[in-house]
Parts: C-alpha cells; sequence; structure tokens
C-alpha cells in the first residue's frame, strides 16, 4: 500500500525543514538496510535522530498522518544531478515515511520516485512535488529518477523508517 499526502505541511515548516537540512552533516556513505543491494555504492546522507526529526519540526505532521511508536532511524538524503540508483526494498516489517524537502522543484526537473510490482514492473511513479509526504511499506521494490542537470544542485528526501507494518 502507498499513501501520498500533498498540502500538510505548512510552507513556513516546509521552510524551517529545509533550513534545518542544509545545516545538517553530511557523510558519504552506502545504505545500511537495504536487503538487496550486495554492489559497493556511496552516497550522501545525514543521519538524524528522533531529536533531529523533532528539532525540525516536521515529526508532528508526520505523526499527525500515522502514529507510529517504533521510530527506528531518519535519513536525510542528498542527490544529485548524474547519480544513479538502483531498485531496492528496505525489509520486512518496516514502513517508510518519504518527505519531499526541496521548496520549489519543476517538472522537467524529474526526479520522480518510482515503485515496482514484485515482477520490477513500474507500478506508479510519484512527482517530487514540495512538501509531499508518501507512506508506504518497505518492501515494496522503489528507486529514484535521478534529476536532471537543470535541476537545482541538490534534490532533498527526509525518510523516516518505523518497525510497524502497515
Amino acid at each position: 500500500m502507498i499513501e501520498v499526502y500533498d498540502d500538510t505541511v505548512p510552507f513556513h515548516i516546509q521552510q524551517h525543514v529545509y533550513d534545518f537540512i542544509t545545516n545538517s552533516n553530511f557523510r558519504i556513505k552506502g545504505w545500511e538496510d537495504r536487503d538487496d543491494l550486495e554492489i559497493e555504492k556511496s552516497d550522501l546522507h545525514s543521519k538524524w535522530t528522533i531529536e533531529d526529526l523533532q528539532n525540525s519540526k516536521l515529526f508532528p505532521y508526520i505523526d499527525k498522518l500515522k502514529s507510529f511508536k517504533n521510530f527506528s532511524h531518519c535519513i536525510v538524503n542528498l542527490t544529485k544531478p548524474g547519480d544513479y540508483y538502483y531498485t531496492h526494498t528496505h525489509g520486512k516489517e518496516t514502513t517508510v515515511i518519504l518527505y519531499y524537502a526541496n521548496l520549489e522543484w519543476r517538472d522537467s526537473w524529474a526526479g520522480e520516485t518510482i515503485f515496482y510490482d514484485d515482477n520490477r514492473n513500474i507500478k506508479n511513479a510519484y512527482e517530487f512535488t514540495p512538501g509531499r509526504i508518501i507512506i508506504f511499506n518497505g518492501t515494496v521494490p522503489h528507486s529514484i529518477r535521478p534529476q536532471s542537470f537543470n535541476a537545482p544542485q541538490y534534490r532533498f528526501t527526509v525518510s523516516t523508517f518505523f518497525k510497524d507494518k502497515i
């Protein structure tokens, strides 16, 4: 199941979240939670604690949609034009809440999140829409369509993981 929410985070909160992200510490590391990726790949991430998520002011809007109790971890993903991505999952008994953090994004900039069926055929694609929240089961295969070279230098998402199955 995939749930999409638009217009739930007020713009002044989106601005605060974006500023919090741009002041975060990013590291080069590979994904730790993928259960289907065996290749070495480095990406830019900032690992947030539950306190960081609360201080960003995003948490109440996530919690209002679904009250999950078993916080696992939170990662801010920083992507750039020219990056590449693999179809992946995040494991059983995991719920993922994905937040699109850029304040502006145009259709021509790409960067969609693509969801696949079990045979890795495209099932849904969701445009990168500022302030959008997508909630999905971590076992759903998904990937990112890389942003175009005319897009802003950075595309930010906040991925929050809960050990609650939806």
